[in-house]
């Protein structure tokens, strides 16, 4: 039997992922730079891989620009935050229903790959991690797709960017794993039932504890930073 050989991790992905759960664990000062030199002894990489994961990381939201130069961790605007989460449901559950109101389905053999997917994910569940955010939006993208609006697609995408500085706190346990898979396969199954009422019904939730989960862990993380000062 072959067994995949997992490649070495590289010295930008080390510093990024380090750097990116002390972060969501609330490690650094709020308000103090984010020093490369320092930051880099505290990893064991030099500073180019330092520089490299900063910028990623303030592409995903978790550092902003420091008023001295190079990057303090984010604070994220809660009233943003509440607008995206609402754009985020508008959009999926309009993805939900426009099939039904148009007189059509959902693409049948893309709902049957995603179903498999995740099937796949309940049978070998991953370990809890931040990374798993984007496994989570490929979810929400590819059911939307299925419905067959592709300009609702990208404006999906582009919520989903925005609000990732919140969300990405929402898989850093274990249960919250299992739930999460748990209830997007419900998703799916009242889609492929043809089943729009369900289908909100439980999209509704899973959004609502979701947003309640990410919201209270990212609070306490800055709560943590705030202390460090």
């Amino acid at each position: 039997m072959d067994l995949a050989v997992s490649e070495p991790e590289t010295p930008s992905e080390a510093a990024y992922r380090q750097l990116r759960d002390r972060l969501l664990a609330g490690g650094f000062p709020l308000t103090r730079r984010l020093g490369e030199e320092r930051l880099a002894a505290m990893v064991g990489v030099s500073r180019t891989p330092v520089r490299h994961a900063l910028i990623r990381l303030h592409g995903e939201g978790l550092v902003s620009r420091h008023q001295d130069g190079g990057y303090r961790p984010a604070i994220p605007d809660p009233e943003d935050i509440t607008c995206l989460y609402e754009a985020r449901r508008a959009l999926e559950i309009g993805a939900i229903w426009a099939p039904t109101e148009a007189g059509r389905r959902h693409d049948r053999a893309a709902l049957g790959e995603l179903r498999e997917h995740w099937e796949n994910l309940r049978s070998e569940q991953p370990p809890a991690d931040a990374g798993f955010v984007a496994v989570d939006e490929d979810f929400h993208v590819r059911l939307a797709a299925a419905a067959g609006n592709e300009v609702m697609v990208d404006l999906l995408r582009s919520v989903n960017a925005r609000i990732r500085v919140i969300r990405i706190h929402d898989f850093l346990s274990d249960d919250r794993i299992e739930q999460t898979i748990s209830e997007h396969l419900d998703i799916l199954r009242a889609v492929a039932a043809d089943d729009p009422s369900t289908a909100e019904r439980v999209f509704r939730a899973h959004l609502a504890k979701s947003k309640e989960v990410a919201e209270e862990r990212a609070l306490r993380a800055i709560a943590r930073m705030a202390r460090l000062d």
